[in-house]
């Protein structure tokens, strides 16, 4: 009788043993997929970083502020004439094409309205 209970005593630990041990594989399991998808996000930002100090260098050098200051500030180097052309310049040289507007006979306008 006494070597009974202690082998159902044994059982019931190895069995408490066997379920706190899986409960923790699956939990490790969790956790690496965890580091996995945190790893690609850290990959992700370090690539989004490099391109903004990448824009950041181009922001700050002399081409740009050069190119800026000719386009958006209408400044020239010495020696140099700035000109302003319109921009419906196409249009005024005649390069583009005007619509033409074909005419519609009514009945036509008013069978499309219903019809």
């Amino acid at each position: 009788m006494r070597r009974r209970i202690i082998q159902w005593v044994i059982i019931f630990i190895g069995i408490s043993l066997i379920v706190s041990l899986s409960r923790d594989v699956l939990r490790l399991i969790r956790a690496s997929g965890q580091v996995e998808l945190a790893e690609e996000k850290l990959a992700e930002a370090e690539q989004k970083n490099r391109e903004l100090l990448g824009e950041k260098d181009y922001f700050n050098s002399e081409e740009f502020i050069e190119k800026e200051a000719r386009n958006k500030l209408n400044m020239a180097k010495p020696g140099e004439t700035i000109v302003v052309l319109p921009q419906n310049l196409a249009e005024l040289v005649g390069r583009k094409e005007k619509e033409v507007s074909q005419e519609i006979p009514n009945w036509q306008k008013w069978w499309g309205l219903f019809f």
